[in-house]
């Protein structure tokens, strides 16, 4: 239950970021220019240094393979990433 007062909490402060509307539009567009550019950096290293499908789910496994440094090392000599 605490979560979901977090949450609710969070969206209403950014809904009423600020009293002046131009403030509050220009703080909304610099926050959703940013996230996007991150959107887009995020989807080009998944895709092209990763090399991992964009939206398909990773096995358990996988993720936690990936948290030893052979599986880096093994990525690399099988050329999988750069």
């Amino acid at each position: 239950m605490l979560p979901l007062i977090g949450i609710a909490g969070t969206v209403y402060m950014i809904i009423n970021i600020s009293t002046d509307p131009a403030e509050r539009l220009m703080i909304w567009l610099v926050t959703g220019i940013t996230f996007l550019i991150l959107f887009v950096y995020s989807v080009i290293w998944i895709k092209f240094k990763m090399k991992i499908p964009v939206f398909k789910s990773v096995p358990l496994e996988k993720v936690m393979a990936m948290e030893n440094e052979m599986y880096y090392i093994i990525r690399k000599r099988r050329k999988l990433c750069r």
